[in-house]
């Protein structure tokens, strides 16, 4: 194979990266952030070491740093640009 397939290791990876970036940012540490959103420490730990990220716990830490709303855009632009239909 010529070109190196993107893998979901990869993407969690930089999703953690990304969220490590934004709470340094905001100069808190993972305990202060979990605290804010109401998880734990590990759970934020595990998140920006891009192991068992789950959409819920993506989803909180988007809104706490007003990620929210340019997720949603890019999946909206995503189903516009490809005609995805709804099956309901």
């Amino acid at each position: 194979m010529l070109f190196e397939t993107l893998k979901i290791k990869d993407v969690k990876t930089n999703t953690g990266e990304l969220v490590k970036v934004m709470r340094k940012q905001q100069n808190l540490s993972q305990d202060q952030l979990a605290e804010l959103l109401g998880l734990s420490r590990l759970t934020i730990q595990n998140l920006e070491s891009g192991k068992n990220i789950t959409i819920d716990t993506l989803l909180k830490v988007f809104q706490y740093f007003d990620c929210l709303e340019k997720f949603d855009q890019f999946i909206k632009q995503e189903i516009e640009n490809n005609n995805y239909k709804s099956l309901y």
